[in-house]
């Protein structure tokens, strides 16, 4: 199948159809990536599960599109820096193995979009709702695998802020963790850190961000 990616229609379309039969609106982004279903909507915009129709093996990848759920002016702009601050982040963490790779960044039809690896696993929040807390030798596995992404990641003068079990996906084929959703990173290349700034993140797990 194939789903519509206007946020107004949503229609879900036959697979290998090239415009959606309910508006009109071009399937493909960049003549290339294919939505097949949303996974989700936040803040910033829906997810969806796509196909890289480019490829021969036509791997799923994800598709971000840019919908701020803000209706001010100040409001979007910040929301559209956030979406740009996530690409880059992305971008400059390169290729880490647990790290989903940037694919692609691009304005289609009057709507931004970033496109990246798909990590196939579920994330902790859901692990832990259904097997329940884990015991001791699984924290600190857990700490173990996460803090060498972290120790990459601030090496590289980024901080995430917005480190919650949603954001940390286990790796099917190889039971890693991925870290995941760089909407709220910043670099701290050229800052101090000791300075107070805003607030950044999940209320649950809030953090002091530098601005």
């Amino acid at each position: 199948m194939s789903q519509c990616l206007n946020p107004e229609c949503l229609e879900v379309n036959p697979d290998k159809t090239q415009f959606c039969k309910q508006c009109g609106t071009k399937l493909l982004l960049v003549d290339r990536y294919r939505a097949i279903k949303i996974l989700g909507k936040g803040g910033f915009g829906r997810t969806f599960l796509a196909v890289d129709e480019l490829k021969p093996s036509k791997p799923r990848c994800v598709i971000k599109q840019f919908l701020p759920d803000v209706k001010s002016k100040k409001g979007i702009k910040k929301a559209a820096e956030l979406f740009e601050r996530e690409a880059m982040r992305l971008d400059e963490l390169g290729k880490h193995v647990q790290i989903p790779e940037l694919l692609a960044f691009f304005n289609q039809e009057e709507r931004q979009y970033l496109i990246q690896e798909f990590i196939d696993g579920d994330d902790l929040a859901k692990e832990l709702h259904n097997k329940g807390v884990f015991n001791e030798q699984q924290i600190r596995e857990l700490l173990n695998d996460m803090l060498a992404v972290l120790k990459f990641v601030h090496s590289n003068n980024v901080i995430h802020r917005d480190i919650k079990p949603e954001n940390i996906i286990r790796r099917k084929r190889d039971n890693k963790l991925v870290l995941v959703d760089f909407g709220a990173a910043k670099s701290t290349e050229g800052k101090d850190a000791s300075k107070t700034g805003t607030i950044i993140g999940s209320v649950a797990y809030i953090v002091l961000g530098i601005l």
